[in-house]
């Protein structure tokens, strides 16, 4: 065998090993905090402090795992590839924010729910660079978008778009008699915001699974439309206790947000990995 043939079979068992590696540790991660959820009745004082901490933390790891992937794909700002993993790291960087003004809000300035707050402006503000990467890394894929490939996304979007926010959108406006307009109007744009970027990654998706670069990319899509997915549910489920007031600080619904940020992670990881 040459040389360059076992340099080759050796970064490939480099990256299986590292692929191994990361999905590992997103499992044991899971668990973990699952198990800390699911407990919580049994260290109440903790799970106020970890309900806040943690959080930040988990979405500082996929800041982190967006830069990584920024400087994998970095050029030159007129470079489309390069924009658009800029959009993707300032959008990760956004809801970072979000999660430490909630934090500093709760331990801080000792408001146990802050919602509505500036946190919001950090969390809304990040669908917007999230949502023009996602639409720059589609239309990197536009030479392999066929009419047909457009007219089943058009429908499966469409479909999809039925299903789900006809359920999401009518028990939140049943919900809005006698309650702040403000507070109407957000909970209404997380889902919403958050069903646009689904169905922006559907379509991605829907273009790698029928083209060559299925095997390459595909994962990624996949992790990046279950961690949207996620956020959607997450969403949902945060308006609904919020409305009927019976959210509190370490409520189960947060683990959506937290399994959410450990799929973002490790698509970004896969996605620098595989291309």
């Amino acid at each position: 065998m040459s040389n360059s043939s076992q340099e080759i079979d050796a970064n490939s068992q480099r990256t299986v090993t590292s692929f191994k590696v990361a999905y590992s540790l997103c499992l044991v991660t899971v668990i973990g905090l699952t198990i800390v959820y699911i407990f919580q009745s049994f260290y109440k004082d903790f799970m106020y402090v970890f309900s806040n901490i943690v959080p930040t933390l988990v979405a500082g790891v996929s800041v982190v795992s967006s830069l990584f992937a920024l400087r994998r794909y970095w050029y030159d700002i007129r470079s489309r590839l390069s924009r658009t993993w800029l959009c993707f790291t300032l959008g990760m960087l956004l809801w970072f924010l979000g999660e430490c003004g909630w934090a500093v809000y709760t331990m801080v300035l000792n408001i146990e729910i802050p919602y509505p707050s500036v946190a919001d402006v950090f969390w809304l503000s990040g669908y917007v660079p999230l949502f023009i990467a996602l639409l720059l890394y589609v239309q990197l894929l536009k030479p392999a978008i066929s009419t047909k490939i457009f007219l089943w996304a058009t429908a499966i979007d469409t479909s999809i778009s039925v299903m789900v926010f006809s359920p999401i959108i009518i028990p939140i406006l049943l919900e809005a008699s006698g309650q702040d307009l403000g507070l109407t109007i957000l909970n209404l744009a997380y889902p919403s915001l958050d069903i646009i970027l689904f169905l922006t990654t559907l379509l991605g998706l829907l273009v790698l699974t029928t083209t060559r670069l299925k095997g390459r990319l595909g994962v990624a899509w996949h992790l990046m439309n279950t961690a949207i997915l996620l956020n959607v549910f997450g969403d949902v489920a945060f308006a609904h206790t919020t409305s009927s007031e019976t959210y509190y600080n370490g409520h189960p619904l947060e683990l959506l947000f937290l399994y959410s940020y450990i799929f973002f992670t490790l698509a970004f990881y896969v996605h620098k990995k595989e291309f």
